[in-house]
């Protein structure tokens, strides 16, 4: 005595299981689109142009003196870096930049200042580069600012600033007086 089957010898699948494989399949695409838009280097460290991770948080140590002058700058009057915490104000004449947080201990306040000092650094021709004074909160960029990839510049006027991985450096181009600043520090040259 033989039993027949039909078809493929297994049972349909009831209606509880087909609604589990397909929340299943959609979880799946999910996490599979997510990790698409997050990109390479979702795990917290950066390539570098040698394709090596690196670990070191951006911005950490300022620039110990300004690139040199780009070849391709763009023209933004602000700018954001790629991280939101450093952020640029450029006129034909100063450059002045904002950092929201830091891990250097700043200067004592000078008198005069009802503020604190340590968040915004600023350049103008024909002087040389300062901590300005800030009272409140320093305020962060507007909301439309465009950001300057890490390895980018803006020139505008006599005043050019870069962008990278050791933060913002920004410099009068006809003396060279400027300012770097990042996470871990500044420094004027």
């Amino acid at each position: 005595m033989s039993l027949q089957h039909g078809g493929s010898g297994r049972a349909p699948l009831g209606p509880a299981m087909t609604t589990f494989i397909v929340v299943d399949a959609i979880l799946v695409l999910t996490f599979l689109a997510l990790l698409v838009m997050i990109g390479p280097g979702a795990g917290g460290t950066a390539a570098s142009p040698s394709g090596e991770a690196s670990s070191a948080a951006p911005e950490t140590t300022p620039e110990a003196s300004a690139p040199a002058s780009p070849t391709d700058a763009e023209t933004l009057t602000s700018f954001v870096l790629p991280s939101k915490n450093i952020w640029c104000a450029m006129t034909e004449t100063t450059a002045t930049c904002t950092i929201l947080q830091y891990t250097f201990t700043p200067p004592e306040v000078p008198e005069g200042c009802d503020g604190t000092v340590g968040n915004v650094l600023q350049m103008t021709a024909g002087d040389k580069p300062s901590l300005g004074c800030v009272s409140g909160e320093p305020q962060r960029a507007p909301a439309d600012t465009t950001t300057l990839d890490y390895g980018q510049a803006s020139t505008v006027g006599e005043m050019t600033c870069h962008s990278s991985t050791n933060g913002a450096t920004c410099r009068h181009n006809p003396t060279g007086s400027g300012f770097s600043v990042a996470r871990g520090g500044y420094t004027f040259f």
